[in-house]
């Protein structure tokens, strides 16, 4: 593996790193050897996880070393081992001028994440490292248990006490296997200890402990596993999600519920203990009066006046206190309650029979610990770390922007911070803020507009126009449930739904049902693809993987602000304006603009599911006119904002997209599947044609419209092409395999046997991953008529289609006017007078067969639209044929053949193709809306 040095420090890495990787591991190193945080934002795909480990581990071991350097000078007296090497030197660069004494010293990688899904990727990750640290995963009883019995409870409090009863009692051995010596652990095996209290003793000799966030933020989770904190390096890796889990930490709800089922638990005690009652008489008078307590404290909450609006009430924190007070739950009669809670809850665990809901009685138990309320300031979390003597805070994630605002939150100080571009290349990423639809309307799902019937139409059409160019899977963002609802039963009603679409459940558990089928629906060599409409802060929007064909594309419908009358959002923005007006004013965001960056967090969230690796490629569809703002666009993430460009026009933007999508799958397709195997002019071209793709970005980014010319054909000839992939496969065969391969092709050539040839295809190109780009590329020999199923072939076996369009499956001679009209298409030219020259010198028969084309396709037009819409659409085409005027004639037909979808076909149609050809100057732009 390649080794690098990075601030001093060797680090080994699995590969040679991208730039901006070693900007990351140089930022990460900085924390670490100068003791102060950082923040860190780096894209999905970048290589983050691989970054941290690689980087704080060889951190590690430099700090390691300065301990041993200490220790041999000692030994030595001042004598060098090695005199061009003093013993002094070794492993400075990791301590900053700390001297360490004990290899105890050295600090322990505390690495927390947000799901234990997520951390066994991170460990997956380390396993393709070099480095070999002790590692201990802690989690809870429900996840780790493996006592029959106590698995058996149902509800994780019920496990809780059952496994706690056993363990005093020393009835589970799986325990006691625990506490034995290593000797019996060894003779057993691991699989006889529990795995839970394992993991517990385990720590302390771990040099990397990975545990979920709440593990690490929740105080009473880091008392309950012992968590020492001192002179740690704590990494919150997905760190996007860490104020709401501050706050979410440091808070808690009481509902009636609560009380009723706590109160229920205590009735069945208490008519279980009335039965024995000699011999828990003093129990049974504290638990009644354990009952009293409860009544009054629920007959004091029914007590506080409701406004009748529904609206709720919100009162100063410390009134929490006063309403405790009501029903005798004070600081003095605190530990008497807790006593009495845990030996109900203990009693209830170890009895058998019916199970009772002991929920209520564990939250009222949590609150009386804590005396708490809710909590708007996610710095009280992290100022809770600091006190405990924490070394370094690392908070990363792919989506962290804006960080100004984040850091604020967070209320320590990030002296090191860093927003990294991405690994991608141009090609390989558009971004386009749409303000209008096609019709024309402006897009704005602001509260007054986003229920309104023209705006909701718009965004149909929208949609509709955008499925069609996107290949494969589409992601559509919602801000809300109700947006998305009230938008699809519009839909539904106006015969506006299009491709397959699958729609986010609310109920979580058939989540996993709905995006299986979504998968299977992309991936089917018989679909045109499908969409998933989700919302942002959904499921879909946070931790899923939409990567390659899965997410082609994203569309954000507008910005999700969070629920502007929900009563915490309106607390927190009332918390932050007094704080801001207070003489701490500086150190905290105003409310409104807490409530702004709460709608870019989201939105740059579901950004970041198009591109998920470095050979990925996809567009971002902002459909929304105030992202054409300064403001918002400036939240956008720092990898993201470069791409940017504003389409005033619809028909601009999906022109411009549909060429991204042929040069990115004509580029990344050729260019990272077989890297290896490319020649030196299909490298060259490969090349070209990316250069060409970037200018043309250029120019569109600087407001023009500049004619160039750019045609995916390949500029060598047909017969250098295959002169060329003959050479490749004979370089990459063993010799027997090529002969196989020659063969195979000339019977297939002499007797156009298709399974034959597939057949020995397969077997000589689909077992090595690295060879599949071959097997597609041998779709230059196959028949016409076998080029779908080739095609079909090789998207079951390889995972990726080799790009079959239908004309394709046409011979020779229909095909001649098509390459002509594609290459007009692509270049963007003003092909005005060529194709007229054409038909004045085709002959006869010819020009028969154009005025046949172009009466049929009108007679298409005229039966689909209204005398109104067809005696526009007819005036558009006039108005073109005397002004030139594309845009204008665009827009027109655009916006008349996508009002209903059974009249999406006469954009699609070839007839449509043909009839811009022939009629209308041969300009074909208009086929980049098919």
């Amino acid at each position: 593996m390649p080794r690098i040095t990075v601030n001093g420090i060797t680090v080994d890495f699995p590969f040679q790193p991208y730039p901006c990787q070693k900007a990351y591991m140089a930022k990460v190193l900085e924390c670490l050897q100068k003791k102060v945080n950082g923040i860190l934002e780096s894209p999905t795909g970048t290589g983050k996880t691989l970054c941290l480990l690689c980087s704080t581990l060889a951190w590690r071991e430099h700090f390691k070393d300065t301990i041993s350097a200490r220790k041999i000078a000692q030994r030595m007296n001042g004598v060098e081992l090695f005199p061009d090497r003093p013993v002094s030197s070794w492993g400075t660069a990791a301590t900053d001028g700390d001297v360490p004494t004990y290899y105890t010293d050295i600090p322990k990688i505390i690495y927390a994440s947000r799901t234990h899904s997520q951390l066994t990727q991170v460990i997956n990750e380390l396993k393709n490292t070099v480095y070999r640290p002790k590692i201990c995963v802690l989690g809870s009883r429900e996840q780790l248990c493996i006592n029959p019995e106590v698995k058996r409870q149902e509800g994780n409090h019920m496990q809780i006490y059952m496994c706690r009863m056993k363990v005093m009692a020393r009835a589970c051995h799986f325990y006691n296997n625990v506490e034995a010596k290593p000797c019996i652990l060894e003779r057993e095996g691991f699989a006889k200890a529990c795995p839970y209290y394992l993991s517990r003793s385990l720590k302390q000799q771990a040099d990397i402990i990975f545990m979920p966030y709440n593990y690490l933020l929740d105080s009473k989770s880091r008392k309950s596993h012992n968590l020492d904190l001192k002179g740690t390096v704590v990494i919150l890796d997905e760190a996007h999600n860490v104020e709401k889990l501050c706050e979410e930490s440091s808070s808690f709800d009481l509902s009636p519920y609560d009380l009723a089922s706590a109160m229920d638990a205590i009735n069945v005690v208490l008519e279980e203990q009335a039965k024995v009652v000699q011999q828990n008489e003093i129990n049974a008078e504290f638990n009644m009066e354990l009952a009293k307590i409860l009544l009054q404290l629920e007959s004091a909450i029914d007590a506080v006046e409701l406004p009748p609006n529904g609206s709720g009430v919100t009162k100063e924190g410390s009134y929490i206190f006063d309403l405790f007070a009501e029903a005798q739950i004070t600081w003095q009669t605190k530990s008497s309650l807790l006593e009495s809670l845990e030996q109900i809850l203990q009693f209830l665990s170890g009895r058998t029979g019916i199970f009772i809901n002991t929920s209520g009685l564990h939250k009222v138990s949590d609150i009386i610990q804590t005396l708490s309320y809710w909590c708007f300031s996610p710095g009280y979390s992290m100022h809770e770390l600091v006190r405990q003597g924490v070394r370094t805070i690392i908070l990363t994630s792919g989506t962290l922007s804006p960080l100004s605002s984040f850091t604020m939150e967070m209320q320590i100080p990030f002296p090191v911070s860093l927003e990294n571009p991405h690994v991608i290349d141009k090609h390989q990423l558009w971004v386009g803020i749409i303000p209008k639809g096609p019709d024309g309307t402006v897009l704005t799902s602001t509260f007054e507009r986003r229920f309104s019937e023209d705006y909701l139409s718009s965004l149909g059409k929208t949609i509709g126009n955008l499925v069609r160019v996107v290949p494969h899977g589409l992601l559509v963002f919602f801000p809300s449930y109700p947006v998305m609802d009230k938008s699809l039963e519009y839909w539904r009603v106006c015969s506006l739904l299009l491709k397959p679409m699958f729609v986010e459940p609310r109920n979580k558990g058939s989540f996993s049902e709905v995006i299986d089928a979504y998968y299977d629906k992309v991936t089917c060599p018989k679909s045109n693809g499908a969409a998933f409409l989700a919302v942002c802060r959904g499921k879909a929007s946070e931790g899923l993987d939409f990567a390659d064909i899965n997410g082609r594309g994203v569309i954000i419908t507008g910005l999700p602000f969070p629920p502007r009358m929900e009563p915490r959002v309106i607390l927190k923005m009332q918390f932050l304006d007094e704080m801001r007006k207070s003489g701490a004013g500086a150190q905290y965001l105003s409310g409104r603009e807490w409530y702004s960056q709460q709608a870019s967090r989201a939105v740059n969230q579901a950004i970041g599911r198009v591109i998920r690796h470095r050979q990925d490629y996809g567009a971002i569809f902002l459909c929304d006119h105030r992202f054409t703002t300064c403001d918002v666009r400036s939240k956008l993430p720092s990898w993201v904002r470069p791409y940017v460009n504003v389409y005033d026009n619809f028909g601009h933007a999906v022109r411009s997209v549909s060429l991204f999508f042929r040069v990115a799958q004509e580029i990344v397709s050729k260019h990272f599947l077989y890297l290896t195997f490319l020649s030196s002019s299909q490298a060259h071209r490969l090349s070209t044609l990316s250069l060409q793709y970037e200018k043309r970005l250029t120019d569109e980014q600087k407001g023009g419209r500049k004619k160039i010319k750019l045609v995916t054909e390949p500029a060598e000839p047909k017969k250098a092409r295959a002169t060329s992939y003959i050479a490749t496969v004979k370089d990459t065969l063993s010799q027997q395999n090529y002969e196989l391969f020659s063969k195979a092709l000339q019977q297939y050539k002499k007797t156009d046997d298709f399974h034959a040839m597939l057949s020995q295809m397969s077997s000589l190109f689909v077992e090595d991953e690295k060879k599949h780009a071959l097997l597609r590329d041998f779709y230059q020999f196959v028949r016409p008529q076998h080029k779908k199923q080739f095609d079909e072939a090789c998207c079951n076996l390889t995972g990726v289609g080799c790009g079959y369009k239908p004309e394709h499956s046409l011979p020779r001679e229909e095909r001649e006017i098509l390459p002509c009209s594609h290459k007009l298409c692509l270049s963007g030219q003003n092909a005005s007078t060529a194709p007229r020259k054409e038909a004045e010198k085709a002959p006869g028969s010819k020009k028969e067969h154009h005025q046949a084309l172009r009466t049929a396709y009108l007679s298409d037009v005229q039966r689909a639209l209204d005398k109104s819409s067809y005696s526009q659409f007819y005036s558009a085409l006039l108005a073109y044929k005397k002004t030139d005027n594309y845009d204008a004639m665009v827009s027109v037909i655009a916006a008349l053949t996508t009002e209903r979808p059974q009249d999406f076909h006469l954009l699609q149609s070839k007839g449509f193709l043909k009839f811009t050809l022939i009629y209308l100057k041969g300009k074909c732009g208009c086929c980049d809306l098919m």
